[in-house]
């Protein structure tokens, strides 16, 4: 099913809404992968397999800095390989079932879509089970835009949780913000995890216990917005 411009919003209350049409939102998109695309095969032959997209730069070709994970990893990774649109793979990295990949492709999809759109999605993301993850914020009227674009495009979408942009200042402060961030670039939330604690904690510049503390909390207003709220 195409999803109309933010029909479909499964977690937005009555006065996020009336916020969104004046200012930024953060959303949360699930795009599906298009057919006969790279990740659309790839996820179908292996439903097991995640790519978590570090960074990309769009052109011809788009270029992704990519972890590839699978149990079957070399299968999974010959796959991506002989994929049509797929110019080139260079594993950089590898260790058990995770390859870290450069992977040249002739388009980025709805990447590309998103970026013509103005509302590029932050990084990370994750591509599982053929399905695209997503985090953007943006203008709303970048936000319709890029949800018309998508549509324009045939390309299958749903709004998973919607809500103003400018109340992030108000749930973490400046520190739990960096260590958050912190901990989430650097692989600390990944399956496997990519680094440690105390990997976090020597990127912050903190001890290991004062990181620890702090992250809970952290964590703790975030478990709290969205079970009490939810909208995250």
């Amino acid at each position: 099913m195409v999803y109309k411009p933010w029909l479909g919003v499964r977690q937005c209350n009555v006065a996020s809404r009336a916020n969104l049409l004046t200012g930024m939102a953060r959303a949360r998109l699930a795009v599906t992968a298009p057919d006969g695309s790279w990740p659309a095969r790839l996820t179908s032959e292996h439903p097991a397999a995640r790519i978590r997209v570090r960074t990309a730069t769009i052109g011809d070709p788009a270029t992704l800095l990519a972890d590839v994970i699978a149990p079957s990893l070399p299968a999974v990774l010959a796959v991506i390989a002989e994929a049509a649109g797929v110019r080139s793979l260079d594993i950089l990295d590898r260790h058990g079932e995770r390859a870290v990949c450069q992977i040249s492709v002739a388009n980025a999809g709805p990447l590309e879509t998103a970026a013509a759109a103005g509302t590029p999605p932050a990084f990370p993301f994750v591509v599982a089970d053929g399905i695209i993850e997503w985090e953007l914020t943006a203008p709303h009227e970048s936000l319709t835009t890029l949800a018309e674009e998508l549509t324009e495009r045939g390309l299958e979408f749903s709004v998973e949780a919607i809500r103003p942009g400018d109340d992030e200042e108000t749930l973490l402060t400046a520190r739990q913000r960096q260590i958050v961030r912190a901990a989430l670039d650097g692989g600390y939330y990944e399956i496997p995890r990519d680094c440690s604690l105390a990997d976090v904690a020597a990127a912050t510049d903190l001890s290991k216990s004062t990181c620890s503390e702090t992250l809970r909390r952290a964590e703790r207003q975030l478990l709290r917005r969205y079970f009490d709220g939810g909208r995250l």
